[in-house]
């Protein structure tokens, strides 16, 4: 499974798989990742700039299927402020 590397203001950064991605959605503060497993992974940032979002849809089109170590979108505009996990209800 391949990972993308969400790197946040803080230096630290979170893994967001990018097998199983069935649909994206995003809004002025996130971008919503749906899975095929029922699982939901929201990135939040300050604002979500359509590059923005392109970029990590992009990463994880790029490394879905892959194994190894993560890849890091281009740089973004704004930091990520965090990544939640939850199931759909």
């Amino acid at each position: 499974m391949g990972y993308v590397k969400l790197f946040k203001a803080d230096r630290t950064f979170d893994l967001l798989p990018a097998d199983d991605i069935i649909s994206v959605a995003t809004t002025a503060t996130t971008i919503v990742f749906q899975y095929s497993t029922g699982t939901i992974l929201t990135v939040t940032m300050s604002s979500v700039g359509s590059k923005d979002a392109e970029k990590i849809i992009k990463a994880a089109l790029k490394i879905e299927g892959a194994s190894g170590e993560g890849i890091a979108p281009d740089e973004l505009s704004v930091p990520i402020t965090g990544v939640a996990k939850s199931k759909i209800a």
